[in-house]
């Protein structure tokens, strides 16, 4: 599994924004939705 890292501060930020305690969940969720957004063709085969 790739590894995401971050900034202690913005860890910190997503932690606190993370309602069920998974932040791993958190993190890979805003990692698809910045893939979607930034390069929609990336889910295209």
């Amino acid at each position: 599994m790739p590894r995401i890292e971050v900034s202690e501060n913005l860890y910190r930020q997503i932690e606190s924004e993370t309602a069920d305690g998974e932040i791993n969940d958190t993190l890979w969720k805003m990692v698809g939705s910045y893939r979607r957004t930034n390069n929609p063709e990336s889910d295209r085969r």
